[in-house]
């Protein structure tokens, strides 16, 4: 029953344990205003279930991280999997919003085994343009999830109710922990006895944050997931408030823009197998990120701003994460293959990261009226990106060609 590395079923899986953070998020959105009333809370108090739960899945993966690393990436992803089950089926039950915030945060902590162990897993079983493509591959997968979440949720939530939504996850759960366990192979061929101990932890840690590299390009992912998360929450309060766009046509504008990450991860994973080098595709994808974020700033800013004209922009915006991050992400964590787990922790640690500070300053800046903040916000950190890896990411992988003698 094992699913063979070089098989669509085991990109399926990873993908799959890879939309549990989009579903997580998106899948509820639709049913806050029935939990606030149902549970006699106030709107502010059922956002904290989204918080506390990219709380959980930020910080989980600083611990999941190096214990990957010491116990396998195997027994690791089967408990946190079986923890997200565990924190769904309480939060369907849940008596008060007490109880759901807690248990969201714990099923964040389960949803952050997720994103750690597939880069560590991909890291140990590729290597070169067929990790590059196989980390693209999974994107893609994973990008069709906020393409359908939402909709999902709608229905769940029209047909049996809010606590449906998260008795779905609990069953999504349930299924990749029978997956993993039953389908899943070690894919960690040598354990690191040490990586828990608190010396070596230190250390492990210290190492990647001083490589240039390494740090670099997490800080290019994570810049730019920072241009993309500064889109999904301003994308609501532009196209709905501002514009006065309907739910229904937000749905669709929202997917288009999820469907030009998918072309992107798509033609991202056969270019990298035709051969095409990383640092091509980053540099031209990083440019067109930039250049289209300022025109999306100089449209909003002027008196032209309309939906029609803002949309090719933010499809083009997307196609180039799709491009962007499974290189970075691979370039990333290709350095340090013995600590990969760790790596892995710092991607995603230092994405969530930058996807809260762009959603929070969206939400400070936006004045009610126009889509300024939400543009500017995708355009300094797209620019922030453009410049981690001009000034950081690059100019170091090409002092360690020079040093090892490796083609550039």
């Amino acid at each position: 029953m094992q699913i063979q590395p070089k098989s669509l079923g085991f990109t399926l899986l990873l993908g799959a344990l890879s939309a549990l953070l989009p579903l997580s998020i998106d899948m509820g959105l639709p049913a806050f205003p029935i939990i606030s009333a149902e549970l006699k809370t106030s709107p502010g108090a059922v956002g904290l279930t989204l918080s506390l739960f990219m709380l959980g899945f930020a910080i989980a993966q600083l611990c999941f991280g190096p214990l990957s690393d010491r116990y396998g990436r195997r027994p690791v992803l089967i408990t946190g999997c079986a923890i997200f089950t565990l924190a769904g089926a309480i939060c369907a039950a849940a008596p008060s919003i007490g109880t759901l915030i807690a248990w969201r945060l714990v099923q964040g902590t389960g949803a952050g085994t997720r994103m750690v162990v597939t880069l560590a897993i991909i890291r140990d079983l590729y290597d070169g343009a067929e990790a590059r493509a196989q980390l693209s591959y999974v994107n893609l997968v994973m990008s069709v999830a906020p393409m359908s979440s939402p909709t999902i949720g709608g229905w769940v939530l029209v047909l049996t109710g809010w606590r449906a939504i998260y008795g779905v996850l609990a069953v999504g759960g349930l299924l990749l922990v029978l997956s993993v366990a039953f389908g899943l192979s070690e894919s960690l061929e040598r354990r690191d006895v040490t990586a828990i101990k608190p010396r070596r932890l230190i250390n492990n840690y210290g190492n990647i944050l001083r490589n240039p590299i390494c740090l670099g390009y997490a800080l290019v992912n994570a810049l730019y997931f920072g241009c993309m998360f500064a889109y999904v929450a301003g994308s609501p309060l532009v196209m709905l408030n501002v514009f006065g766009v309907s739910t229904t046509v937000y749905g669709w504008l929202f997917a288009s823009t999820a469907f030009g990450s998918v072309v992107g991860a798509f033609l991202n994973g056969r270019w990298s197998i035709q051969g095409a080098p990383p640092s091509r595709l980053l540099s031209i994808s990083l440019t067109v990120a930039v250049i289209s974020t300022l025109a999306l700033v100089i449209v909003s800013m002027s008196s032209a701003a309309q939906v029609a004209l803002l949309m090719p922009l933010l499809v083009l915006n997307t196609f180039c994460r799709g491009i962007i991050s499974p290189n970075a992400m691979h370039c990333a964590i290709q350095p340090v293959p013995e600590s990969a787990g760790v790596a892995a922790a710092v991607v995603g640690f230092l994405q969530m990261l930058g996807g809260s500070l762009a959603s929070g300053l969206v939400a400070f800046l936006y004045d009610g009226h126009t889509a300024i903040a939400m543009s500017g916000v995708m355009a300094a950190f797209a620019i922030g990106s453009y410049a981690a890896y001009t000034i950081l990411a690059r100019p170091a992988e090409r002092r360690f060609s020079r040093c090892s003698g490796t083609k550039n």
